[in-house]
């Protein structure tokens, strides 16, 4: 599979490049390029193409995120639109306008999961940073699995790749494997062909504010092909 192309468009550089750091050093996501205004962002993806597009809502002066929205739509581009933003009245107005997903800008650790769920699918995700019915839900679906300590922390690490998980938590790799394989079945997770089981998890864990590892950009590649039948 290609990597999934990224552009960046947010107007404040320092964020900008932190956003675009984490995405670069995240395996499977390539950045093309960078906006810092509205007018950049609509002629850089009419240029490159990407699959993904990370717009902040507000970047002034000129024209703002939903504006950006309206104008890729009307040309039919078919790029995928992920909203960043903290104002929760401004996500219906992008999504509306016909942006893809939505991601609260403090919300570092959800960037890479949203991206890869939002073009691996091509479905739309827009996740309420308020606790939601669908977290509600998860985190009884969770505790009715009966997750042991062990188990949960090889899912708060399920960001990295096992072995690194086996050397955090003084583990051999092995047996992470038997853990991850595990937590699949416990938690009902299947390869549904669009989004890998180990995305599914990292999508799971991070929903449930446990996923760790993003501080230091790192994130498992697809392990469900190179491990045997354990994963």
């Amino acid at each position: 599979m290609s990597d999934i192309r990224v552009i960046v468009a947010e107007d404040e550089f320092f964020t900008r490049q932190g956003i675009v750091k984490l995405l670069q050093d995240a395996p499977g996501i390539e950045v093309v390029a960078e906006a810092s205004n509205g007018e950049q962002a609509v002629e850089l993806v009419t240029t490159h193409r990407p699959d993904v597009l990370l717009l902040d809502i507000r970047m002034p002066p000129g024209i703002n995120g939903i504006e950006v929205v309206k104008r890729l739509r009307a040309a039919e581009n078919p790029v995928l639109i992920i909203a960043l933003t903290n104002e929760n009245r401004l996500v219906k107005k992008m999504e509306a306008a016909g942006a893809n997903g939505f991601i609260p800008k403090t919300k570092y650790h959800m960037f890479i999961p949203t991206v890869m769920c939002v073009a691996q699918s091509r479905t739309n995700l827009f996740i309420n940073p308020d606790v939601t019915e669908k977290y509600r839900k998860l985190d009884e679906k969770v505790k009715a699995a009966g997750i042991t300590p062990a188990e949960m922390e090889v899912l708060r690490l399920i960001g990295f790749k096992n072995e690194e998980i086996a050397r955090r938590l003084n583990k051999t790799a092995g047996r992470v494997r038997n853990i991850v394989a595990e937590l699949y079945f416990k938690l009902d997770i299947h390869d549904n062909g669009a989004i890998s089981q180990r995305n599914q998890a990292m999508q799971m864990a991070s929903m449930l504010g446990i996923l760790e590892g993003f501080e230091s950009f790192a994130y498992a590649h697809d392990e469900t092909k190179d491990n045997g039948p354990l994963n």
